[in-house]
This record gives C-alpha cells, sequence and structure tokens, in this order.
C-alpha cells in the first residue's frame, strides 16, 4: 500500500477510560502507520483516576508518534477537545470519541477533508430518542438565530484541514466557542454519516438536549442577554402604559379607592425605571463579555512523548516536489 505523506493527527480525549483506550491504541497505531507517512496520536487526559497515566507510559515506550498530555484538572468537553486541536500539528486533525469510534474513520474522514470539506462532522441518527428529536426541531431554530449551523445528530467526532484549525485557534477564546467558532469559520463544512453499534449507543436524552442547548447559547453568544434586555424594555412599556391606564380610571369613573391612583402610578414608573435601567446594565454587560480578555481555560501538568522509532527511515518531509495525492483543503504544504 502506497503511504499518502498527509501529516494526520488523532485525538483522543480520555476519561477513566483506560481499557478501552489501549485497544483503540493498539489497533490505530498500525492502521495509521500502514497509510500515512506523518501522523500523531494525541491523548488529552481528563485527569483520570484510574490506570491510564501507569498504561500510558507501556504505550509510549512501545508505539511511535503518541503524545499523551494530562490535564491539571477535570474540563468541559469543548475545552478538553480545544486542548487537543490547539497542540496537534497535522494537516488534517481527526477527534474520534473513545468509547463508540472505530479506525476505519480515519481514513474516511481524512479522504473527505482532502476532497475539499474543511471541517466535517460525524453523525448518526443511533445517538438520539424520538423526543430529543422532537426537542431538536425547536433547538435547531434557537441555536441558528445565534449562528450555529453545524449539521445536527452529532457524534461528537469531527475532522478539520490544518487552515480551519488555524482560523479556530487564532485566539484564545475559544475554548468554550469551539462548536461556534467551527460553524464560522467560512470554510465548507459537511457531515459523514456512519453506523454505531448499538451495543454502544448511549442516547441523548430531553435534558441532555436542554444542557446541550443552554450551553451553546450562553457560551457563545450574548444574544440570550440582549433578549433579556428588550423584555426588559417591554416591561417598562408595559409598567408605563399601565400608570396611564390608572390615571384614565381616575377621571372617567369616581368610585375609586382614595390613593389608590396615586400608589398604582408611583410603583408603575418605579417598575418602569428598573426595567430600563436592567435592559442598559445587561446591553454594557453584553459588550464587556464581548471584548472580555484572552486567557487560558486548561492547564497540563505534563506531557510525554513516544520514546521509539520504529520506522527509521521516516522523515517529516515531503519527497517530492509535486505530489500525486489531490488536496483541496490546501493544508498549508501542499498548496
Amino acid at each position: 500500500m502506497t503511504k499518502s505523506e498527509l501529516f494526520v493527527s488523532v485525538v483522543f480525549v480520555a476519561d477513566n477510560c483506560v481499557e478501552k483506550l489501549i485497544n483503540l491504541i493498539e489497533e490505530v497505531s498500525p492502521y495509521l502507520d500502514m497509510r500515512y507517512s506523518d501522523y500523531e496520536i494525541v491523548i488529552i487526559d481528563q485527569k483520570s483516576s484510574d490506570a491510564t497515566e501507569n498504561e500510558m507510559d507501556k504505550l509510549l515506550s512501545t508505539y511511535q508518534s503518541i503524545r499523551y498530555l494530562r490535564l491539571a484538572q477535570k474540563v468541559s468537553n469543548d475545552v478538553a477537545l480545544a486542548a487537543g486541536i490547539e497542540n496537534a500539528i497535522g494537516d488534517f486533525v481527526v477527534v474520534l470519541n473513545v468509547e463508540t469510534d472505530k479506525k476505519e474513520l480515519i481514513e474516511k474522514f481524512v479522504e473527505m477533508g482532502r476532497l475539499g470539506t474543511d471541517i466535517v462532522i460525524g453523525t448518526s441518527t443511533k445517538i438520539t430518542s424520538v423526543s430529543y428529536r422532537c426537542l431538536r426541531i425547536l433547538s435547531n431554530r434557537l441555536l441558528k438565530s445565534i449562528g450555529y449551523t453545524l449539521p445536527s445528530n452529532s457524534t461528537g467526532s469531527f475532522c478539520l484541514s490544518r487552515r480551519a484549525v488555524n482560523a479556530i485557534t487564532e485566539s484564545g477564546r475559544f475554548y468554550c466557542k469551539l462548536h461556534m467558532r467551527m460553524a464560522n469559520t467560512g470554510y465548507s463544512i459537511g457531515a459523514l454519516n456512519y453506523e454505531i453499534s448499538q451495543d454502544e449507543v448511549k442516547k441523548r436524552t430531553v435534558s441532555q438536549g436542554l444542557a446541550e442547548t443552554f450551553h451553546h447559547m450562553v457560551f457563545n453568544s450574548t444574544k440570550p442577554l440582549r433578549w433579556m434586555s428588550a423584555v426588559g424594555i417591554l416591561g417598562s412599556g408595559l409598567s408605563l402604559m399601565f400608570s396611564l391606564y390608572s390615571l384614565l380610571i381616575n377621571i372617567f369613573h369616581n368610585q375609586v379607592a382614595e390613593g389608590w391612583t396615586t400608589i398604582v402610578v408611583f410603583m408603575s414608573l418605579l417598575f418602569m425605571l428598573l426595567f430600563t435601567m436592567l435592559s442598559f446594565f445587561g446591553e454594557y454587560l453584553a459588550r464587556l463579555l464581548d471584548d472580555r480578555s484572552e486567557h487560558k481555560e486548561y492547564n497540563v501538568v505534563f506531557e510525554k512523548n513516544s520514546s521509539v522509532m520504529i520506522n527509521e527511515n521516516r522523515q517529516n518531509v515531503i519527497d517530492d516536489s509535486v505530489q500525486t495525492n489531490i488536496n483541496l483543503s490546501q493544508t498549508g504544504r501542499d498548496k
């Protein structure tokens, strides 16, 4: 088999799944070595409490091109994925789910990316329940209103070209906005639908769907805050209308309790002032959030690399000035 000269990075996020991780690496490492002249396996350890760290020492002395990064504390899945993407150096970065994905997906992802799709999202209908799919219809409309346009029924696995990675990671603000940045790079986005074994499927529930929607809307946009500001303006308008209504009742209807009109008008005007102030505070807070300073949201305790080189002739360079493989995504080394 002729090896492709593409540099492929495969990212795994490990969270107390040492057995599945070991089995997957034992399959993926020779699989990559047979197909690509340059590759790496990047493992982001979510400070697992099982034997992951000890077992990784054995794998690093057996397999080449493994990079193991153990985080100082467990972080959200978006941040862990961002850590893997930021530390990967390949022409294409493939993120796989340790629990469900197979090694054959790597070549499918890379091939689709090579043909011009910079962002390939893995999808499967088996990961969602009927109630989740019904909720997703409403959720999609809300998410599209803030610019989130990634394919539905995502499995969490995806492939990014190098230029897509660069566009996503160009600032330190992407850690909790990973998927939104993916949707807004401007590069082509495609879906790769594949089957997941029924035994490995963990279907998403309605509560998970609500949590995902809330997470994406709050962390990826200030629009919800501005919507609340609009509600505040609406509330102030209603308070003003109610105060005017109270005055009209007092003028045209004599049977009104003494002091009622004064109290209602006074309280309505106060509520109008309060709602107006809250709407302005919300808008200023939204602007501050938009302009907040860059910062890292994860820390690496240490990094370990493979201590073996099985193929001594392997070099991280292109042999020929002209490649036979067509790469429409223009990863940077073969423009």
